[in-house]
């Protein structure tokens, strides 16, 4: 989860599903800091699901918000952290999503197709975004950003 505040402050959150095949000891992705979750309020945040020990190893979430400070849109930052993944890991299955300071958001996933869901103070509901999987050959996807203004 990334929220966004009236103030423009940025927190980015995660939960473990408690994997049933997690090795006893092993500590899981949602607690450390850009794994499964990032934030920084002078770029954006980043939120995943998916395999916990490859976000472990790669940070997904801080790898896409600092794409996101050096420059890149949401879509494209996250795209990027599932093709650093992709290139080591071609089984992998998981998804990222992220979200700018100015509230513009995308996501990227390969393995499977996955939803996530926006509301920004104009919404009285939720919207719900589909995310094709990545295309790893072209390093495309088969979405478009979603600006939220």
């Amino acid at each position: 989860m990334v929220a966004i505040d009236a103030k423009g402050n940025i927190a980015a959150g995660a939960s473990s599903n408690g994997a049933s095949h997690k090795v006893p000891g092993r500590i899981g992705d949602a607690c450390v800091a850009g794994g499964a979750a990032y934030a920084d309020n002078d770029v954006g945040g980043c939120g995943s699901t998916g395999d916990g020990d490859l976000h472990l190893r790669f940070q997904p979430c801080y790898q896409v918000v600092e794409s996101m400070r050096q420059g890149a849109t949401p879509k494209q930052a996250a795209e990027d952290a599932i093709q650093r993944i992709v290139k080591h890991y071609p089984l992998y299955v998981g998804a990222l999503f992220a979200v700018d300071k100015a509230g513009n958001h995308a996501g990227a996933c390969h393995g499977w197709t996955f939803q996530y869901a926006f509301q920004d103070s104009t919404l009285n509901v939720p919207q719900t975004v589909t995310v094709q999987p990545v295309d790893v050959k072209t390093k495309q996807a088969n979405t478009k950003d979603n600006a939220q203004n």
